[in-house]
């Protein structure tokens, strides 16, 4: 049960216990309905001061929520950015390491071309 739950439960129990006094109480009829009003109003106004707290509250806890979801966005958009940046600079040192292999392969095969004999011109062989 919920804290707001148990103290309108205790606040409904003391109000019914006092009226189911006051009912029984030795006083005259006018005096007894009296104290009831009274018993009433007092706890009117009780229940509306406490009701007026838990609104604040509800509007501190909100307010707190806000600012803690709005933390939770920033810090999340920093670890986006975080992981973005280190995406593109894995992804730049991978391009340079193609392109050193892409350098190589070429530098290899213009060194087998320049190492390919040519055939010689006298050297001439039946079709």
């Amino acid at each position: 049960m919920s804290k707001t739950k148990s103290f309108f439960s205790i606040l409904l129990g003391l109000a019914a216990g006092t009226a189911i006094g006051m009912l029984y109480a030795p006083d005259k009829g006018w005096k007894t309905r009296a104290r009831i009003r009274r018993a009433a109003e007092n706890g009117y106004e009780d229940l509306k001061e406490d009701l007026e707290g838990l609104g604040t509250k509800v509007d501190e806890k909100t307010a707190e929520a806000r600012k803690t979801i709005k933390n939770l966005g920033e810090t999340l958009k920093e670890r986006a950015g975080a992981i973005k940046e280190d995406a593109r600079a894995k992804l730049e040192e991978q391009l340079a390491r193609l392109e050193e292999a892409l350098k190589q392969a070429e530098k290899a095969a213009e060194e087998a071309v320049d190492k390919t004999p040519e055939p010689a011109a006298d050297d001439q062989t039946p079709a």
